[in-house]
């Protein structure tokens, strides 16, 4: 297992370089500069001293060289959109609300996804089954945008019950919590909750699940203790690139509550064409998934005595 862990960990490093390759080349191929529209709109003459300053107008891989160095020291590189400013403070800034959206998100995701799901194959063919296979038909097919601008109209706009934008760090105000949790979570608690649903039902017609009932077992020890235990390897599977998209994926959440979070920053060093502030976001991004996928291998071998790794 150890060695397992440690060469997973060593492929990080090859991983991560071709993303700074990847997303360097691809961030320079588009049109225009950080210097060239909107608020950053320079003259001529100002806008070659800031290229200047900031080596963009040297060759792309005197560019890229630049850049390498910087972060192999730990440096991110220049807030260009803000200038005067640096990408490791505003990471630092706002990760926070990244960090508590993405893990409020996934636990909801993950407890209603799994509760339904198990509900939905205990009680198949009841009332409970047929409306757990509704919510997640409706949250499968409804994109989190658009079911966030329906729970601004119901619940910020008519009601008045949570408010439409902002954040909250405390629990004494949770209120700002709860739209943006529901927006980002429905979709992956539907999918959770259909191969939740999908597991059990197959673990339930093994043989050995027959022969627990033959030796006269009470049935939530059965499920608990054999079906469930079983039926959640797939879905692990499933959480793993559901909790990296969800602590990575939460930027079209956090644009629309507005939310001071890294997802929103990305969206405008995307607009800013802020380059330090892609590459770094991107990188972080890639390593948050990688991370979560290493931690869903590992948990196969928690769940499943059977799963060894070599």
């Amino acid at each position: 297992m150890t060695g397992y862990f440690l060469r997973r960990l060593l492929w990080m490093i090859p991983i991560l370089w071709l993303v700074t390759v990847i997303t360097f080349l691809l961030m320079h191929a588009v049109q225009g500069g950080p210097f060239e529209a909107g608020e950053s709109k320079s003259s001529s003459a100002a806008r070659a001293a800031l290229n200047a300053k900031y080596h963009l107008d040297q060759p792309i891989w005197t560019q890229y060289g630049y850049y390498m160095r910087g972060l192999l020291q730990g440096d991110l590189g220049p807030d260009l959109v803000n200038q005067g400013s640096s990408v490791n403070s505003l990471l630092k800034q706002s990760w926070r609300p990244t960090a508590e959206l993405g893990v409020l998100t996934t636990i909801y995701a993950t407890v209603v996804g799994v509760v339904l799901g198990i509900l939905a194959a205990v009680k198949r063919n009841s009332i409970l089954d047929h409306l757990s296979v509704g919510f997640a038909t409706i949250g499968a097919s409804m994109p989190n945008f658009v079911l966030g601008i329906m729970l601004v109209l119901l619940f910020a706009v008519k009601f008045k019950i949570f408010p439409a934008v902002g954040w909250s760090h405390g629990i004494t105000d949770w209120r700002p919590v709860v739209l943006p949790v529901l927006a980002l979570g429905s979709l992956p608690a539907a999918y959770i909750a259909r191969i939740t649903r999908a597991s059990m039902l197959e673990v339930m017609g093994q043989d050995y699940i027959r022969t627990a009932r033959a030796k006269g077992l009470r049935e939530r020890v059965i499920v608990m203790r054999h079906i469930v235990r079983n039926a959640l390897i797939p879905v692990l599977t499933l959480i793993g690139p559901i909790a990296a998209g969800l602590l990575t994926g939460s930027f079209i959440i956090e644009y629309f509550f507005s939310i001071p979070g890294i997802g929103r920053a990305y969206v405008q060093a995307i607009l800013g064409r802020d380059y330090p502030m892609i590459m770094a976001t991107t990188l972080l991004y890639a390593t948050v998934i990688i991370v979560a996928n290493l931690v869903v291998d590992l948990m196969y071998a928690v769940v499943d005595p059977r799963i060894r790794y070599s």
